[in-house]
């Protein structure tokens, strides 16, 4: 197969891999507004584009501007959104299993969020915001 033939696949694959990606950013700037009003501010994003597109984005805040109980209210009342819910139920998660540790002096929580097939949240406690600014600098 030659170049231009190479070509023509990938053009084919990146059509449908282009809709699944709008789709994703849809329901990512859908759940932003919540997010943000929750402390979170988007240090990261990168957008992969292939057969299995994927999009990645890392939020930080202060943990201690995450008003936990708040977030089964948020839950119920966006039901509907379902990146949401299973972002906010992972961080509900996160610090319900910190809790029991004590003070740690921990000062800054991070979100790893990948939305794609399977999407993945992940969450990280830091000793401070600026060390999530550094790591997210550090692993870009």
């Amino acid at each position: 197969m030659g170049i231009g033939n190479f070509g023509n696949k990938l053009g084919s694959i990146s059509v449908p891999g282009m809709e699944s990606i709008n789709k994703v950013l849809d329901e990512f700037n859908t759940a932003l507004p919540t997010i943000r009003a929750l402390g979170f501010s988007v240090e990261d994003l990168q957008i992969s584009v292939g057969l299995l597109p994927k999009i990645s984005a890392k939020l930080i805040a202060s943990a201690d501007d995450v008003d936990v109980k708040e977030l089964d209210k948020i839950i119920k009342e966006k039901a509907e959104l379902k990146m949401l819910v299973t972002v906010l139920k992972a961080l509900q998660l996160a610090y319900n299993l910190k809790g029991p540790l004590g003070d740690l002096g921990l000062k800054g929580v991070v979100i790893d969020l990948k939305l794609g097939i399977p999407p993945e949240v992940g969450i990280s406690f830091l000793k401070s915001t600026a060390a999530a600014k550094l790591a997210v600098a550090t692993s870009a």
